[in-house]
């Protein structure tokens, strides 16, 4: 299959924001009238927003195998068979390279606006999902003589992948720009499509005024309401013959997490701003504001020091008298503090709790960039750690282990923030 050859990325983001335009233009007066403008911005901005695609260089997997390879016969003359077929299969080896990925998988078959005129060919594409990375399959084949004779095999065949697929890359880098242009004009598209419908909405409601005609607004309309966490079912296998229902499992939905990690961190960037302000808290009182940020969108649901399990975590949302979602705030006092501090972490949780953060805040170290590539170093060198990503410049995600010798894992997001200020 092809690559980046079944549209172009200017008209799928142009349908995109007509879509965008209609949809808006589509809300009742008592929907646009009803609800908060800058809650609405913020929907249509995370319905209609791009994920662009990430590559993982350095988790590049590739895997031999042995073929047929057709080769041409170079005395081959049509209408003359004494010299033999027009191709010969010969022996050879496949060269799998598996390239992992996260984003909209979409992207990979539309065509940027500045466009390499090449064979994108690749064996197959993997989208991605909840619990996966995505993988591109792409592949190299060589005839076993001249893999044979070559005393830099490896060399050559990593040459050879990184000339073939840099031009793959260079295009998603383009595509990705696109993606992020796209995105950062998603605000005034939206701004000006819902001020445009409120005026709208405006005038007609002042029309039924001057008509002296009552107007009963819906009650049922979109508001600015808190978000209300919902049990999930996660399906169960049946093995025959004992038959049994499918065991209800409570959890934070995936949504409901990025929502959770959305406030901490438009709480936690204010606090940055105003870094002389906050500088001077202690992790309780740091706590408290957080907590106070969560309990507008969750209906005062959210603790802290609540006790669980074997001990006291910092912020708790509770939800049918189980954990939804836990998290520590900490102070930054060195990497085996920051170690411990995930072992409590993992302490504190139940089975069920599978989602948690981890706050930092730094108050004390002047340079910031070399605390967050310390606490990267102390990630990636984890015991625990099953995987991690690093999601922007002073956040992780990753999978850890509940104790080091079980497959009980949880998912744990490390965010840091520099309360730092100059004496």
């Amino acid at each position: 299959m092809k690559l980046f050859e079944k549209g172009e990325t200017t008209a799928s983001f142009r349908a995109l924001s007509d879509k965008i335009k209609q949809e808006i233009a589509g809300l009742t007066n008592e929907e646009i009238c009803n609800t908060d403008l800058g809650d609405l911005e913020e929907y249509y901005a995370t319905k209609y927003q791009i994920e662009e695609i990430q590559i993982f260089n350095e988790n590049i997997t590739k895997e031999l195998s042995e073929t047929k390879i057709q080769k041409y016969n170079q005395f081959y003359s049509s209408g003359y068979s004494e010299f033999g077929p027009q191709y010969h299969m010969i022996d050879g080896y496949k060269v799998t390279f598996t390239i992992p990925f996260e984003g909209d998988e979409e992207l990979l078959y539309l065509r940027p606006s500045s466009f390499y005129y090449e064979n994108f060919q690749v064996d197959r594409v993997i989208a991605p999902t909840d619990e996966e990375y995505g993988k591109i399959i792409f592949s190299l084949e060589y005839a076993k003589s001249e893999l044979q004779r070559s005393e830099n095999t490896r060399e050559i065949i990593q040459k050879n992948f990184q000339q073939e697929i840099d031009t793959y890359f260079k295009t998603i880098e383009t595509i990705n720009q696109e993606v992020r242009n796209y995105n950062n004009g998603l605000p005034h598209i939206i701004k000006k499509c819902l001020e445009t419908r409120l005026q709208k909405a405006n005038d007609y409601l002042q029309m039924r005024e001057r008509l002296e005609l009552p107007l009963k607004l819906n009650v049922n309309a979109p508001n600015t309401k808190p978000i209300v966490l919902k049990k999930t079912k996660k399906k169960k296998e049946i093995t025959f013959p004992n038959k049994k229902e499918p065991e209800k499992n409570y959890e934070i939905s995936d949504a409901h997490y990025e929502n959770i990690k959305s406030i901490i961190s438009l709480a936690c960037v204010s606090m940055e701003k105003t870094a002389r302000t906050f500088n001077k808290l202690l992790e309780e009182e740091l706590r408290d504001i957080i907590l106070s940020n969560l309990n507008t969108h969750y209906q005062g649901t959210a603790s802290g020091e609540t006790f669980n399990k074997v001990g006291k975590t910092d912020i708790y949302i509770p939800f049918e008298n189980k954990a939804a979602y836990v998290a520590e705030c900490k102070i930054w006092h060195g990497s085996k503090k920051f170690i411990e501090a995930i072992d409590q972490l993992c302490s504190y949780t139940t089975w069920r709790e599978t989602k948690t953060s981890l706050i930092v805040f730094n108050k004390e170290n002047k340079d910031f960039e070399l605390l967050l590539d310390n606490i990267n170093q102390v990630l990636q060198a984890s015991d625990r750690c099953k995987n991690i990503i690093r999601l922007e410049y002073n956040q992780w995600q990753g999978i850890f282990s509940k104790e080091f010798d079980s497959k009980d894992t949880l998912t744990i997001n490390v965010v840091v923030y520099d309360l730092y200020i100059k004496q």
